[in-house]
């Protein structure tokens, strides 16, 4: 895995494991990149359900309003306070590629707005849904729909088990989940409909792979609603043997 992640003008360093020494070595090399202005250490781990990180300053400009490009769009966002993965961005492409125009889309866990943003400007959805819990977020993720001129997205802000009622159903519903023990399965069947698409990220090891593809299944018949296994992805390594996937399910009711 990378030992630092780059967000536009921020770089994170990964510190664990490192000597101060290292990391400022680290660090020095990265400033030299044209477009960083700032190098933070990432302390401690991802914690609870907004997925925050602590931060501590090593190098360059004091600052941790990132200004980040993805897929022809451009974000701003606290990397203290809201939760955003640069290696996700060719997953929310592939995303993108998948939703025809025409499609109502529901992201859950939207975060900073990248997913239904990048959605929209690759020219998708006829209307884009984006809840999310955290309200610096959703300060951002409002931001970001000025800064990128996009008009078919709607900003949520809350908890989905509370936004999610079932009273509107979507085409598409993307569960761009955190990597949390609960499923909220249950939260995204209520977005969709017969012949919708839903595009679950979930996290284990590479041996654990078909029995989470099958235990969704039938933790959704226990809702009644049966869903067709459409396509498996892995979308990137989280730990030695660990992985991210997508899962492409389709709703047959």
């Amino acid at each position: 895995m990378a030992s630092y992640d780059l967000m536009g003008n921020i770089a994170v360093i990964k510190g664990e494991g490192r000597s101060a020494k290292e990391k400022l070595e680290l660090a020095k090399k990265l400033i030299e990149r044209p477009s960083v202005k700032t190098v933070v250490e990432k302390v401690g781990n991802v914690k609870g359900r907004l997925r925050t990180i602590g931060v501590k300053h090593i190098l360059g400009e004091k600052n941790l309003i990132a200004d980040y490009k993805e897929n022809g769009c451009v974000f701003r966002f606290n990397v203290e306070s809201c939760y955003f993965s640069p290696r996700l961005s060719g997953e929310r492409k592939a995303i993108a590629e998948k939703v025809k125009k025409k499609d109502s889309v529901l992201v859950m866990f939207a975060g900073v707005g990248v997913f239904p943003i990048v959605i929209s400007k690759f020219g998708k959805g006829s209307r884009i849904v984006g809840v999310e819990i955290g309200r610096d977020c959703c300060k951002w993720f409002e931001e970001n729909l000025k800064l990128n001129k996009v008009k078919n997205v709607e900003v949520v802000q809350g908890d989905v088990k509370k936004k999610i009622d079932g009273s509107e159903k979507f085409d598409v519903v993307v569960m761009a989940r955190p990597n949390l023990k609960d499923s909220f399965l249950e939260w995204g069947l209520k977005g969709g409909k017969k012949g919708s698409k839903l595009f679950y990220y979930g996290f284990c090891n590479v041996d654990e792979i078909d029995d989470l593809v099958k235990g969704l299944v039938e933790e959704g018949k226990g809702f009644g609603r049966r869903l067709k296994v459409v396509e498996v992805v892995k979308a990137g390594d989280i730990a030695p043997y660990k992985f991210r996937y997508r899962i492409e399910y389709m709703f047959l009711n």
